[in-house]
């Protein structure tokens, strides 16, 4: 389904030349099987290749610049969307590979070549934004994070940590014109005072992995996992207070995790 999203982390060789990562159909291998999408990292040419192989042959390669280097961590991510997939390397957006064949016909997942993998993950679909779901708990537990995946595609976006009677426990809110992430609260019908310090990782379509963490005294915040700031509770009982969440603005959400 549009949404879906391959996920695939680890580290390229120092000496590698090549690393392939094959989604297949009929088959565990390129041949008998047919490749719905074959991905080349070919360090020795220093091109990102894609290409398809049905009824026997190769079809037309697609070329991109390298965006990996050897000896370095990697991260390659596939997403399926209506006209192709997606893919992204690094989080970035680097190539749309228009279908070939129908993208419900992966059967399996094939990685081979010069690198070693730290996680491969499946899963993600689309979000009607805005979002917003009560926690599994009821609560958001201490020390429990929400992981979230996502590509900002205007000027602003939020997610709130909401409490009872409309309350909005923790409001997270990047802005790009100002290059400012908002922090704040809304309690009673009244905003309170904002948070505005700290550093602004986020760049328009281009993929990030947001974590908010409930920790005893405060919210800590990481994005691409490096943290970016923390939120003071305001509220007296952190690890029973924050009943949901919600999503809005101009931003794109393909996975969400609770830990």
């Amino acid at each position: 389904m549009p949404g879906q999203t391959l996920n695939i982390h680890g580290k390229i060789n120092s000496d590698a030349n090549r690393v392939e990562i094959n989604l297949l159909h009929g088959a565990a291998q390129i041949d008998p099987g047919e490749a719905v999408l074959h991905v080349n990292i070919r360090m020795d040419e220093k091109k990102l290749v894609m290409n398809t192989y049905m009824g026997g042959a190769w079809g037309k390669e697609e070329r991109e610049s390298m965006p990996y280097k050897q000896g370095e961590k990697f991260d390659l991510k596939m997403r399926v969307q209506v006209e192709g997939m997606e893919i992204w390397c690094n989080e970035k957006k680097v190539h749309l590979y228009k279908h070939r064949m129908p993208f419900d016909q992966i059967e399996y997942l094939q990685i081979k070549g010069d690198c070693t993998l730290d996680g491969v993950h499946w899963g993600g679909k689309f979000y009607q934004i805005p979002w917003e779901t009560a926690f599994p708990d009821g609560h958001l537990r201490a020390s429990q994070k929400i992981i979230m995946h996502a590509i900002p595609k205007g000027d602003r976006w939020n997610l709130d940590l909401l409490g009872r009677g409309g309350d909005i426990l923790f409001h997270f809110n990047p802005r790009f014109k100002d290059k400012q992430i908002v922090r704040n609260s809304y309690k009673g019908g009244i905003w309170n005072k904002e948070e505005r310090e700290g550093p602004f990782p986020f760049e328009k379509e281009h993929g990030f992995d947001l974590t908010i963490q409930n920790e005893p005294y405060s919210i800590q915040i990481f994005v691409n996992n490096e943290r970016i700031g923390t939120f003071e509770h305001r509220t007296q009982n952190p690890t029973e207070d924050y009943i949901g969440m919600r999503i809005d603005g101009d931003v794109e959400m393909t996975n969400i995790e609770f830990n």
